[in-house]
């Protein structure tokens, strides 16, 4: 054999030991990259955790302040027609009207010379079945809540509260 046909084992150990080598620090770099990427990454992290936590506190500055919605009272579009379907034209007047001239239905005895009757601007629909209706008379002035159900057109009225004030 010649030396040509069988290289130097030396020479072909060098050029392994160059490969593992360039492997070597090509995997070195690779590691240093993304140990670096997730340092940052971290960082963002953390500062993003920082303003998310700022504008919570924020929020509970503006809110510890709040002042709550007022309940909406009176009918809905869905009452206002099923009232309609049982025979009551324009229910918020209508109720207001009958009740008007329920004057009986103030469980309290007004005395002598002085009669109670109820107050058109105080009579307030709360809701498709409750009615709140403030009433006077000379020496006192009180509230009615009051059920009500519609059939055929007319009101049933049943007093489920009331309370009563001397002037």
């Amino acid at each position: 054999m010649s030396e040509q046909d069988n290289p130097k084992p030396q020479n072909l150990k060098t050029s392994e030991r160059l490969v593992w080598l360039g492997f070597m620090l090509f995997f070195v770099v690779v590691l240093a990259i993304y140990i670096a990427r997730g340092n940052g990454l971290e960082q963002d992290l953390s500062e993003a955790n920082r303003d998310l936590l700022q504008a919570q506190m924020q929020l509970q500055q503006y809110t510890r302040h709040e002042i709550p919605r007022p309940v909406e009272l009176g009918l809905t579009n869905a009452h206002l027609q099923d009232l309609q379907r049982r025979g009551m034209v324009r229910p918020n007047e209508r109720l207001a009207d009958d009740l008007m001239q329920q004057t009986g239905l103030i469980p309290h005895e007004a005395p002598e010379g002085d009669a109670y009757a109820f107050r058109r601007d105080g009579i307030h629909v709360l809701n498709h079945q409750w009615v709140l209706a403030n009433f006077e008379g000379d020496s006192a002035h009180g509230q009615l809540l009051l059920a009500y159900e519609v059939v055929h057109g007319n009101v049933h009225w049943e007093v489920l509260e009331s309370t009563l004030d001397r002037i």
